[in-house]
């Protein structure tokens, strides 16, 4: 039995300013992709790596990993991803070895994610069958409507949901085929696994599990790899 990680680089980058997109915008010398790509190697429990990318990267990303960066084709495959995040994680699914015991999916422009987390992830999967990084939310939260306050919810019982998200492999894969017959789209891979009346586990993960998404982003991931790696925690 083997585990496999999934990383979502499919993304557009719309809400960044910036001609590259925002999996190979660069921080520190490497782009963000390759941050997150590193943690999930040094974690040294999977034994395969698929991205998903757009077709038109796939060149482009090959080149980078494999030449420019001299990461390892045996261990990491890169794929053409789909219209949705969905469709990508679905289409990696499909390559994946059915021998393989448990699949952590990953956002790519999430690189500050624990290995800690990642190692926790794994070990819960393989007990709960489904598992996500989460964290609780640290503002009061209110639903609104047009422009108008329905009600306030109770905090405490509110995570924000981050990735890994980590699975039973059968079982995600069962969930993702079961969506594509039934047509159903979801925001997230866990929610999925609820549609099939399963309980999702939560592994409360570190606040530093930021997606980097806009310009603030960027600018607040900047100043977090230098503070952890000056350190030592990164």
């Amino acid at each position: 039995m083997s585990n496999c990680a999934i990383l979502t680089a499919a993304g557009s980058g719309q809400r960044m300013p910036s001609s590259k997109k925002k999996q190979f915008i660069e921080i520190a010398g490497k782009p963000i992709l390759l941050h997150t790509l590193d943690k999930f190697i040094k974690a040294l429990c999977f034994e395969k790596i698929v991205i998903t990318c757009p077709a038109s990267d796939i060149v482009f990303l090959k080149n980078l990993l494999f030449s420019k960066f001299d990461y390892n084709p045996g261990q990491i495959s890169i794929i053409s991803g789909g219209k949705k995040r969905q469709d990508s994680v679905y289409n990696a699914l499909k390559i994946i070895n059915e021998t393989t015991e448990i699949v952590a999916i990953h956002d790519s422009v999430r690189p500050f994610v624990k290995i800690s987390g990642i190692l926790q992830s794994v070990e819960l999967a393989k007990k709960y069958g489904a598992v996500t990084l989460a964290h609780p939310v640290k503002n009061t939260i209110k639903q609104v409507k047009n422009s108008k306050v329905l009600k306030t919810l109770e905090r405490k019982n509110l995570w924000e949901i981050y990735t890994p998200q980590t699975f039973a492999f059968m079982l995600i894969k069962e969930a993702h085929e079961r969506a594509e017959s039934e047509n159903i789209t979801v925001r997230d891979d866990a929610e999925l696994i609820e549609k099939m009346g399963y309980q999702v586990h939560v592994l409360e993960g570190s606040s530093h599990n930021i997606k980097i998404t806009d310009h603030f982003d960027l600018m607040l991931a900047e100043k977090l790899f230098k503070d952890l790696y000056e350190e030592n925690t990164l």
